[in-house]
């Protein structure tokens, strides 16, 4: 950001939410998707017994209720949980990444942070965070994911002005 304030630009940026981001996660297309990337099929087996046999129960209050099966979901907290999210959304970061669009740092488009599902898009420009927002939209509906509106915020950084243009601004 620095990069851009400093140089007399401004930097748009979308801090995007997921709604129920771990609940949403597709086992079948995460599998499907870490068998594509060469992982031994006898861990993506090994993951798709220990998901797919997932009980839990609540406690409340002292009490602790009986147990049911948990359908879609990586566990929230669990150490692999965002390891294995990073592999579910990896073709949505990869087109984004991908587009051309973004802040261009030497040559290197630089447009995306992600960790997990928490993500921030980065453009020179409002046309180009719209134009990335498409992008993560129709990714995400490939990956059974949905932006929360009420919690994705968009963002200005505004540009910097130099003393040189200060004192030009001010003594003309």
């Amino acid at each position: 950001m620095d990069y851009y304030t400093s140089r007399g630009s401004h930097v748009f940026v979308c801090f995007a939410d997921f709604s129920k981001a771990f609940d949403k996660v597709n086992y079948w297309k995460l599998f499907s998707q870490l068998i594509d990337l060469g992982l031994s099929t006898w861990i993506v087996l090994l993951l798709a017994y220990w998901y797919s046999h997932q009980q839990v129960s609540v406690k409340w209050h002292g009490k602790t209720s009986s147990t049911f099966f948990v359908g879609n979901r990586t566990k929230q907290g669990g150490l692999l949980s965002p390891c294995l999210f990073n592999c579910y959304v990896r073709k949505l970061i990869s087109s984004i990444t991908t587009s051309n669009i973004g802040c261009n740092i030497g040559g290197l488009f630089t447009n995306i942070l992600a960790y997990a599902d928490d993500m921030v898009l980065l453009a020179p420009s409002w046309r180009a965070l719209q134009h990335l927002l498409k992008i993560l939209q129709e990714c995400a509906s490939d990956t059974d994911l949905m932006c929360n509106v009420n919690k994705t915020v968009c963002m200005i950084f505004p540009q910097r002005l130099s003393r040189r243009l200060l004192k030009q601004f001010f003594l003309v």
